[in-house]
């Protein structure tokens, strides 16, 4: 059945003057306005499609003359598509960029500027669902990536935005990285796609295959040496799937559809291994392909440049929805465009590095690129942009500078932070000394990328879960460029991951101190280290900026916060509010099965546990710290030792750290008759796990809890002498 759906009535008016002067000042970007963008065909109510593959730089698919992998469906879709053989995005960060793709604006206009730390404003920049849904088109869309999650505001205007992907545990390289299987979101879409096939209805799917890390499944991991080709062939797949359906459903001839991609990647040129810090051609030339209903104009090519910020206005005029004055963009149809600059930008370097963002130019023969130093590239004769022109073009590169500096240049966070955001983090005492993002010169990120091999060592290594050799790798780094604010987040992970939680919040303290436009970002894990810590006050300020970022996230550390002040009914409520976010969903079941315990509801806590059990095996999702070990807890106080003493195994097992598991299973072999040799033995391995006077001191109250105190007494001589 379709899904309900809602009509607001709110929608923007007219510009306001700041967002007009922006628009004058993108006229430089795009010599014609919507006028333009109204010619040529219409197909009101048609069916429309967009699919798009994160991370596919267009010289490595065979419709643009790659020969590394095949893509058949995207092969076979090509003959019915018209293909723009030059189109660029506007940054080479996901959020950023289908926010422009979805707004027709350029980043300095809808200020989403990175993929954490900023949320789209949907009243302020309606959406091209908003303006469909409200002519009466169904909206869905289903991604594969945390950092496109609908509370970015990203989702707006869509009936479902299915989004249902765990939020990450640490910093901007982990959210990066957290994704959903391609096959398994374009099975979500197809599924909706059945139920609206009868009306008109807007179908975004998001790919995430070939973004980073590279893990394609088979039989494309085997048939390809170069990972990044084998999940472009799975992804090439996938779209093929949604494709067939519409075929099967009637509907693939008479839709509008477009495959695109966001930006692309690095593969080691430059020295850029990924995305995001440069904008070099293979950054940001992309895929872009468009089908007509009836493939009118089928297996055209468009040698004109193009661009991201194009494909709204181009969409609307072709269901016969006017565009909103002032778009930078133009109709991709527009026979005969007269000549035009396309503008990127990439404000990371700066935001996450404390390097020189960049910003740049392209047009049919060059590209001008500005940072730190400027550059000049024939993208024509030197593709690879190799050769750069800068000293011996002098009158372009002048011409260009004043071009790009009519361009607003300020990094400003959206709306502030928020004034409300402010006067948080002032409270919290995070402001002290904090400075303005790229006050002073700045460094050229070409010539600091050397710097970001050691950081991504101390990432693997983390990842690894050796985290006392990350720590030691980030303070090197951060000893000579204590700017970097990725290495300072990930470092105050690792220590919070080694129980090192004064050191964990010195240090996450400071990444917010240095990066207050990203506190929502960070101010989660601060969170539980000030729970941990019994900073009851200073865990609520943070959960509340947690949850400007993510409603979910935010709920569940109130829960935490209030089960930590043993306000149960507080806590059950704020765990009760947690929707649409799987990793928050389990982690507030651990709230609430803690509750039941607290109340003595032992068999609610069971099947409390065991419903989220399920949901980690049938979806699949990573274990959640303390879920084990509360059921293990509940089961043993209803007398069920043996399946006690296995779910604390299982919690031990996946989080060796966890000294508690320890503690009640040395309790139930106690219970099981278990002899004095095995319970030492399984106290010895809690304080190999998690070395410390703690621990010890853990030790020994267990086993004076059990009656026996000489034992205890024995622990407790170690704890004194710190062994």
């Amino acid at each position: 059945m379709p899904s309900q759906r809602h009509h607001p009535s709110t929608r923007r008016a007219g510009w306001s003057l700041a967002a007009l002067a922006l628009a004058a000042s993108a006229v430089l970007l795009a010599a014609t306005g919507c006028s333009r963008s109204g010619s040529g065909p219409q197909f009101p109510g048609a069916p429309l499609v967009v699919v798009s593959i994160d991370t596919l730089r267009s010289d490595h698919l065979p419709a643009y003359g790659y020969r590394g992998v095949e893509t058949p469906n995207l092969d076979r879709f090509r003959k019915d598509a018209i293909l723009f053989e030059r189109a660029y995005a506007q940054v080479p960060l996901t959020l950023p960029s289908h926010v422009t793709l979805f707004t027709g604006l350029l980043p300095f206009q809808h200020g989403v500027r990175d993929n954490l730390g900023y949320q789209l404003d949907p009243v302020a920049h309606p959406t091209l669902a908003r303006l469909l849904r409200q002519r009466g088109y169904a909206t869905g869309a289903a991604v594969s990536a945390w950092v496109l999650r609908g509370a970015s505001g990203i989702g707006d205007g869509f009936d479902l935005y299915d989004d249902r992907i765990a939020a990450p545990a640490g910093g901007a390289d982990a959210a990066g990285r957290v994704q959903r299987r391609g096959d398994e979101t374009a099975a979500r879409a197809q599924a909706w796609l059945r139920g609206v096939k009868d009306e008109p209805f807007f179908l975004f799917l998001h790919l995430y295959e070939p973004h980073a890390p590279y893990e394609p499944p088979e039989p494309f991991r085997s048939r390809y040496p170069l990972a990044y080709d084998g999940e472009i062939a799975a992804s090439d797949a996938f779209v093929g799937g949604l494709l067939d359906e519409l075929r099967r459903l009637g509907l693939y001839d008479r839709a509008v559809i477009v495959v695109l991609s966001d930006h692309g990647e690095g593969l080691g040129e430059h020295g850029e291994d990924e995305h995001g810090i440069l904008l070099y051609r293979w950054a940001l030339q992309v895929p872009l392909l468009l089908k007509l209903p009836g493939s009118r104009r089928a297996g055209e090519s468009v040698q004109t440049p193009a661009a991201l910020v194009d494909v709204m206005p181009t969409l609307l005029s072709l269901l016969g929805v006017k565009p909103e004055a002032g778009l930078p963009g133009r109709s991709l149809l527009e026979v005969a465009p007269p000549p035009r600059r396309i503008y990127a930008e990439t404000f990371y370097p700066r935001i996450h590095l404390g390097w020189s963002d960049l910003r740049s130019l392209v047009d049919e023969r060059d590209q001008y690129i500005e940072g730190a130093r400027r550059e000049l590239y024939d993208v024509v004769q030197d593709p690879g942009e190799r050769h750069d022109l800068a000293a011996s073009q002098g009158e372009l590169l002048r011409s260009r500078e004043k071009e790009l500096a009519a361009m607003p240049s300020a990094l400003k966070a959206p709306g502030g932070p928020r004034s409300e955001e402010l006067q948080r983090l002032a409270t919290l005492g995070y402001l002290g000394g904090a400075v303005a993002p790229g006050s002073g010169p700045l460094p050229d990120p070409r010539a600091s990328l050397p710097v970001l091999a050691e950081v991504k060592s101390g990432f693997r290594l983390a990842a690894a879960g050796r985290d006392g050799e990350a720590v030691a790798v980030f303070h090197r780094v951060l000893d000579r460029y204590p700017s970097l604010l990725d290495a300072r987040y990930e470092m105050g992970q690792a220590l919070a991951r080694l129980g090192r939680d004064q050191e964990a919040y010195d240090a996450l303290r400071e990444a917010v101190r240095t990066s207050p436009s990203l506190a929502s970002a960070i101010s989660p894990d601060l969170a539980r280290v000030c729970l941990r810590l019994g900073r009851l006050a200073e865990a609520e300020g943070n959960a509340r900026l947690a949850a400007a970022a993510s409603p979910s996230e935010g709920h569940v550390l109130m829960a935490q916060v209030a089960l930590a002040r043993g306000d149960l009914a507080a806590a059950e409520q704020e765990a009760r509010a947690v929707t649409a976010d799987p990793g928050a969903e389990l982690r507030a079941a651990v709230v609430l099965a803690d509750v039941a315990i607290r109340r003595e509801r032992f068999a609610d806590a069971v099947a409390v546990t065991e419903a989220a059990l399920r949901q980690i095996r049938e979806q699949p999702l990573p274990p959640v710290p303390d879920l084990e070990f509360l059921r293990g807890d509940a089961l043993a106080r209803l007398g069920r030792y043996p399946e006690a003493q296995a779910a604390f195994e299982s919690e031990i097992r996946s989080f060796p750290g966890n000294s508690k598991a320890y503690s009640r299973l040395a309790i139930v072999y106690g219970l099981e008759h278990r002899t004095v040799r095995e319970v030492d033995a399984l106290l010895e391995r809690m304080v190999a796990a998690r070395p410390g006077r703690d621990t010890l001191e853990l030790a020994a109250s267990t086993l004076e809890s059990m009656g026996d105190a000489v034992g205890a007494r024995a622990w407790r001589r170690r704890a004194v002498a710190g062994r």
